[in-house]
């Protein structure tokens, strides 16, 4: 995605949170929070609104974009049974539309790839070295390395990891530079590049 897209409002930590993982799903094309109102009947034709949080859209057309709740699993209205009318409506109201529904709680957004998401974006607007990515693009297009070897392997006698890791993160944020995201990073995380990268 685009490093310069528009923030989406929120109305929790948990539907930030998710906001955020989508801004780093490299698959992902668009979110738009709030994106429509769902018009349902209750009991003797009782009206209802419902209003889901977030409608995702993706790169791949073929992919079926997702309307989706955030909610934390320990939500009493959740645990109770109560929201399935609207979820219900929710899933016809996808499907007549070519959408999926898709309740998404802390289980699925709490996650290292969350915390690497966290650290890794305030990386992705900054520019890397030229040098220091040409080198680092280079070694890692021959083999899986770590980011402690590859760190090393740049470093000019002048300087240390610390000179050169900030555009490192650039490479692994902007995806020029790629790793198992749900997987803690450490200086031990394997890098490589992506299948038809490296200069």
């Amino acid at each position: 995605m685009g490093t310069g897209r528009a923030s989406v409002a929120v109305e929790s930590t948990l539907e930030r949170d998710f906001a955020l993982l989508q801004r780093f799903d490299r698959d992902v094309a668009g979110i738009e929070e709030q994106p429509v109102r769902i018009e349902y009947q209750v009991g003797r034709g009782t009206n209802r609104r419902y209003v889901p949080d977030f409608l995702v859209t993706y790169r791949d057309v073929a992919r079926s974009p997702r309307l989706v709740e955030v909610k934390y699993s320990t939500d009493p209205h959740l645990m109770c049974g109560a929201l399935e009318e609207r979820f219900a409506a929710a899933r016809t109201f996808a499907t007549e539309r070519g959408w999926v529904f898709a309740l998404v709680t802390e289980k699925e957004i709490r996650t290292p790839r969350l915390e690497n998401a966290t650290f890794l974006l305030p990386f992705r607007d900054r520019a890397p070295a030229p040098e220091v990515r040409t080198r680092m693009l280079k070694a890692a297009a021959r083999a899986p390395i770590t980011v402690q070897d590859l760190a090393d392997c740049v470093v000019d006698n002048g300087g240390g990891r610390e000179r050169v890791l900030p555009s490192l993160w650039t490479l692994v944020a902007r995806f020029e530079l790629v790793t198992d995201l749900d997987r803690p990073i450490t200086m031990r995380t394997l890098l490589l590049c992506p299948e038809g990268g490296g200069e």
